[in-house]
C-alpha cells in the first residue's frame, strides 16, 4: 500500500472520529437542555404559554405531564422521571420533601373553591350551594385524589351539605381532574359543580358562590425542584415561572403572600 493511500485512510479515520466525538458532545448538550414538568391539570393554559416563551428564549425543551396533583405525586414517588412539580396542593410537596426528593420548593399561588352552574343549572334556579340538594339536580364533585375534590368535600361538610347531597344521590360524577369537571359544566352534562376560581374563569363559567379558605382549608399551589440530574435547569424554569406570575393572576389566582 502506498504511503499516499495510507495517509488518506488515516485522514478519513481521523475525520470520522472527530465527527463522532462532536456528535456525542452535541447530543450530550442537547440532553441537558430539557426539563420534565409534572403539573396540576388546571394550570395548563397559563403554563403552556410560559413554557413556549421559555423554550423560545432559552432553547430548552419543556415537556409537561398534566393530571390530578395526587396522581402525579404518586408517579413521582414511584420513581417516574420528573424535574419540576407544580402542585395544586402543597401537602404533596411536603410529602415529597419528607421523602428527601425535593431540592428546593416555593409556595406560589392561592386559590378558592367556587360553585359554578351550567345553562340547565341556571334554569333550575341554582344560585347557592343550598340548592344542590334539590330534586333532580345533577352535581359534579371531583375525586378526592384531585386537590379540588378534597377541598370541595371540606366546603360541603362545613356547610352541612355533604351527607344530604350524597343521600339524595345528586352527586353523579367524580372526575379525576378539575378540567374534566369544568368541561362537564360547559357541555351542560351537569347542573352544578365545584371547581377552582381560576378554572371557572378559564372556561368562562358562571360563578354562583366563592368560598373562603375558612371553609376549604388553605389552598396553596407550589413548585418543587426535584432531586436529580436536571436540578439547575428545573430551578431556572421555576424562577422563570415565578417571574411571569401575571400569566396566572389574570385568571384569578392570587399571589401567595
Amino acid at each position: 500500500m502506498s504511503n499516499h493511500r495510507l495517509f488518506l485512510i488515516c485522514m478519513v479515520i481521523a475525520i470520522m472520529m472527530i465527527m463522532a466525538c462532536f456528535s456525542g458532545c452535541t447530543s450530550s448538550q442537547t440532553e441537558q437542555k430539557k426539563v420534565i414538568v409534572y403539573a396540576g391539570a388546571g394550570l395548563k393554559k397559563p403554563l403552556d404559554t410560559i413554557a413556549q416563551m421559555y423554550q423560545n428564549e432559552k432553547g430548552v425543551n419543556v415537556t409537561i405531564n398534566y393530571g390530578g396533583s395526587g396522581a402525579l405525586y404518586t408517579q413521582i414517588e414511584q420513581g417516574q422521571p420528573a424535574d419540576l412539580f407544580f402542585s395544586a396542593d402543597w401537602k404533596f410537596i411536603d410529602m415529597l420533601n419528607n421523602a428527601s426528593k425535593v431540592a428546593q420548593s416555593k409556595k406560589f399561588l392561592k386559590e378558592y373553591v367556587v360553585l359554578v352552574t351550567s345553562k340547565t343549572g341556571e334554569q333550575k334556579g341554582i344560585v347557592s350551594a343550598q340548592n344542590i340538594t334539590n330534586d333532580n339536580v345533577v352535581v359534579v364533585v371531583c375525586d378526592p385524589s384531585a386537590p379540588i375534590g378534597s377541598y370541595s368535600e371540606k366546603v360541603l361538610k362545613k356547610l352541612d351539605l355533604w351527607n344530604q347531597t350524597n343521600q339524595k344521590g345528586n352527586i353523579k360524577a367524580r372526575p379525576g381532574t378539575v378540567n374534566q369537571a369544568a368541561l362537564m359544566i360547559q357541555n351542560d352534562e351537569a347542573d352544578a359543580g365545584f371547581i377552582f376560581s381560576s378554572t371557572a374563569n378559564l372556561y368562562g363559567l358562571a360563578i354562583r358562590e366563592k368560598y373562603p379558605q375558612s371553609l376549604s382549608g388553605d389552598i396553596t399551589f407550589g413548585l418543587a425542584v426535584l432531586k436529580g440530574q436536571n436540578e439547575a435547569v428545573a430551578k431556572d424554569f421555576m424562577d422563570y415561572i415565578v417571574a411571569h406570575q401575571s400569566e396566572f393572576t389574570q385568571y384569578g389566582w392570587e399571589p401567595y403572600a
